[in-house]
């Protein structure tokens, strides 16, 4: 079959943690292929670049060598699509910077599932056209209707990672003691002040202490440690507050040292396992990625996917997109207890409740209905400046 200028090529070799990128390319091409469009794997170590039609990647690559070199040809009709699941902060700039210098970013359109600190993008990379895409999962995650109302192995289900103590401290310690003091400082303040974001704190921090905030290379180099600081103790107090409980913890190999009495470390589960985890649940706690604050990440469609009752962080998105979920305030580890204790004593409405969930997604969440929207866009040149 010949390509076309609407052929879409989508790579589907990728390095990530627990399979998220592989997994969601091999969804998203199932979605477009089951709308109809002209969608095909690529392996560019393999396979003949593409020289027309839409190269969509998700993430970034670590280096402009591993994209179709027609991507950087004036003349060539090809165009980048990039669906980046995580912070701005996360984009490596000097691949961008290169990009930039070699051809320019008009046939180049970014897509983040993240609204937190999306003003960053243009003032770094001007030029730049970006927008908002939810997240998406495929119809695969959905749990059978009849499993909900049987018996789960787990009163509570979480997954996620944490980073390790000792990783943190030599992290700081590389920072020296003033700016690792910074750092702590903001850890510090985004825990006991849930909606307050990294920008928001590292100004308050780093703007008292007569530091000029507002660099991009600054703020990127501490931001990671920051969240990380953040990841760890929200989560670990989260789940403390759970015990007495019959709680199973999927996830990074730290978990094991928290786990004990009625939490169980139930071990690391892959991107696309995480639905099939949630559903050994009867509650989903479906906390959101630590780097966003206001926006969320596919385990809360997950959780709903397995037939979960599910409480989440107290976020503006969720409330927005996901008006039925149970909320708690990511602030205080004794009120995610509350609201799991409430839904487990009331059985029959946290049923209804996952059967409704699960409708939901069905219905709304899939990446069949996602992924046409952002093609539709791309589809419409210049639409999105």
């Amino acid at each position: 079959m010949q390509s076309s200028p609407h052929t879409i090529w989508i790579p589907n070799a990728y390095q990530s943690q627990f399979g998220l990128l592989g997994a969601m390319a091999d969804e998203v091409l199932e979605a477009l292929t089951a709308l109809g469009y002209d969608a095909r794997p690529i392996d560019l170590t393999k396979d003949t670049p593409p020289t027309e039609g839409v190269f969509f990647f998700f993430n970034s690559p670590q280096s402009l060598d591993h994209l179709p070199p027609a991507l950087f040809d004036p003349g060539s009709t090809l165009r980048a699509v990039q669906y980046h699941v995580d912070h701005p902060f996360a984009l490596p700039d000097g691949v961008l910077d290169e990009w930039t210098r070699r051809v320019g970013l008009e046939r180049y359109r970014l897509f983040l599932p993240c609204l937190d600190d999306v003003h960053l993008l243009r003032p770094r990379f001007p030029g730049l056209v970006h927008a908002w895409a939810a997240h998406g999962i495929p119809r695969s995650s959905l749990c059978d209707l009849e499993s909900i109302e049987g018996e789960r192995e787990f009163e509570v289900v979480v997954t996620g990672s944490v980073r390790g103590a000792e990783e943190i401290e030599r992290g700081l310690a590389s920072l020296g003691a003033q700016v690792g003091g910074m750092v702590r400082e903001i850890a510090g303040m985004m825990i006991e002040h849930p909606w307050t974001g990294f920008l928001g704190a590292a100004d308050l921090v780093m703007g008292s202490a007569k530091v000029i905030t507002g660099n991009w290379a600054m703020q990127k180099h501490i931001w990671a440690l920051a969240t990380a600081m953040v990841n760890r103790e929200r989560r670990i107090e989260t789940v403390k507050s759970l015990q007495g409980l019959r709680i199973g913890v999927f996830g990074s190999a730290q978990w094991e040292e928290v786990c004990s009495g009625t939490i169980t470390y139930a071990g690391e589960v892959g991107y696309s396992e995480c639905a099939a985890a949630f559903a050994r649940g009867r509650v989903g706690l479906a906390w959101g990625p630590t780097q966003f604050v206001h926006s969320y990440s596919e385990r809360i469609m997950q959780a709903m996917a397995g037939g979960c009752c599910v409480v989440a962080d107290d976020r503006l998105l969720v409330r927005r997109d996901f008006p039925g979920v149970v909320r708690f305030d990511w602030g205080d580890p004794a009120g995610a207890r509350s609201a799991v204790d409430a839904q487990l004593s009331m059985p029959a409405q946290s049923l209804e409740m996952g059967k409704r969930g699960r409708a939901f997604v069905e219905g709304s969440c899939l990446w069949e209905h996602r992924v046409g929207d952002v093609f539709e866009g791309v589809e419409r040149v210049g639409c999105l400046r």
